[in-house]
């Protein structure tokens, strides 16, 4: 295999996974400040801790952790429609115990009326989020350069 038909196959695979990537944390984005700005307001309070474990070396995850065996926790928060439907939500970021509200903590959840299911957490940060547009993005520039490389060495 020639070096340029190598730079064309990690360009097309640098490019599609830096824009899938970055599109759906953005999209992730706009829906929790949409929610944020827009969704109606629910108290509700953390019922369960569900543990996880971070995965390191020698794990199927294949990818390798400072924190290895740190065990995180995502929230299980209970809480009401307007119309009062129950409804028991799990948090989409695993955290550890000292970042998140711990078991029993009020917290208030802001929802879509029409479509429950479709809710966050008021305090919820965009950060993470825009830490993995920001990798799409570098995906995306490494594969353009690998792209660039590939119509040069095929002169």
């Amino acid at each position: 295999m020639s070096s340029s038909q190598v730079l064309w196959i990690l360009a097309l695979a640098f490019i599609p996974t830096g824009v899938l990537a970055a599109a759906a944390a953005y999209r992730r984005i706009r829906q929790i400040r949409r929610l944020v700005r827009q969704g109606e307001r629910a108290q509700g309070v953390v019922v369960r801790l569900e543990p996880t474990q971070l995965e390191g070396p020698g794990s199927d995850a294949g990818i390798t952790l400072r924190s290895s065996g740190t065990t995180v926790y995502y929230r299980v928060i209970a809480w009401a429609t307007a119309d009062g439907q129950a409804m028991e939500t799990r948090t989409p970021i695993a955290r550890s115990l000292e970042r998140g509200p711990r078991l029993g903590a009020r917290v208030e959840v802001r929802y879509d009326p029409a479509k429950p299911t479709r809710w966050t957490p008021a305090a919820e940060s965009t950060g993470l989020w825009w830490l993995f547009v920001a990798v799409g993005g570098v995906f995306v520039a490494v594969g353009s350069g690998l792209f660039v490389g590939a119509l040069a060495s095929g002169r």
